[in-house]
């Protein structure tokens, strides 16, 4: 994935001249074009957490910047349910990571590069999060946070639900407020890495969560925990053997060891979810049964804490 470089969004002394020249042209390339109102309290926020002033105005002046309705009813009802996870144990998805297993076996164990994380696992995880790499989102990262963000305010959704059910209205007030204050840490970490990384910000796509790459890691996730798995000097999140790595630290990160609770607890950070968990462990299983690997590796067995 080809991502474009942008000047900085943080303050610094570096290369002002080279930003400046940059922060005209974005102006004179998007003149004309009025912020969206609802994001102009976010638009404040921003400015005040530390970033430029001139180009997160610039930011938000883009015609790329819109509110999508789409992504508030994936946000507001939840879809963590077995059902929806049991498509991905039929015979031929487990197929399907059988063949991309072996496959791709060298470069799977070369991003793992010993961690105690089994290859099925690991499979089983891109398999669910992105399809084995086909499917890594179509939203836009920074429009997906912004929105979210935004739900906080009711105005913005509020319309596309029948609440005539007091619980009902009352339980997504909740989940928005829940969620605008999660997605706006996001968006801030998301601007930040855009900002190391040399991103365009309004380029990198997604799901509608805002979590993007193979791995389908969020921001904040990305920053502490994505790794350079090949060795090229660079972290790519479209490249299988840093996802592989990636994966590996992050789950490192939270514990796994060699029993099967820790891998619960584990894979429970990653998507706090019993249903995805039991997904991620039984498509393991499956898969290692497929390749005629052993069960008490793939996922873990051992009931030992």
């Amino acid at each position: 994935m080809n991502l474009h470089l942008k000047p900085t969004f943080l303050i610094s002394p570096r290369s002002k001249a080279v930003q400046f020249l940059a922060i005209i042209c974005l102006f004179m390339s998007h003149a004309g074009k009025a912020a969206e109102p609802a994001y102009g309290q976010l638009e404040n926020r921003l400015i005040a957490e530390g970033f430029d002033s001139v180009r997160v105005s610039a930011l938000f002046q883009d015609e790329r910047v819109r509110f999508i309705p789409a992504l508030v009813e994936l946000n507001l009802v939840s879809k963590e349910f077995p059902d929806y996870y049991r498509g991905f144990l039929t015979e031929s998805q487990v197929e399907d990571g059988a063949r991309f297993l072996n496959q791709w076996r060298q470069q799977i164990e070369a991003g793992l590069g010993g961690a105690q994380v089994p290859p099925a696992v690991v499979v089983a995880i891109l398999k669910v999060e992105s399809n084995l790499g086909r499917k890594s989102g179509r939203y836009p990262i920074f429009n997906t946070l912004a929105l979210i963000t935004l739900l906080k305010d009711s105005l913005h959704w509020v319309a596309q639900f029948d609440t005539s059910d007091g619980a009902d209205l009352e339980r997504l007030e909740k989940r928005a407020v829940r969620r605008s204050h999660w997605a706006y840490n996001e968006l801030v970490q998301y601007l930040r890495l855009c900002d190391r990384e040399h991103w365009d910000p309004l380029e990198v796509k997604g799901s509608w969560a805002g979590a993007f790459g193979w791995a389908q890691f969020l921001p904040s996730s990305y920053l502490r925990c994505a790794r350079d798995g090949d060795g090229d000097g660079r972290v790519d999140p479209y490249a299988l053997q840093d996802a592989v790595a990636s994966i590996a630290a992050y789950l490192d990160e939270a514990g796994w060891l060699s029993s099967v609770a820790s891998h619960r607890r584990a894979l429970m950070l990653y998507n706090p979810s019993s249903a995805y968990v039991d997904c991620i462990l039984e498509y393991a299983r499956k898969l290692s049964q497929k390749i005629g690997g052993n069960t008490e590796n793939s996922a873990g067995e051992s009931s030992d804490n």
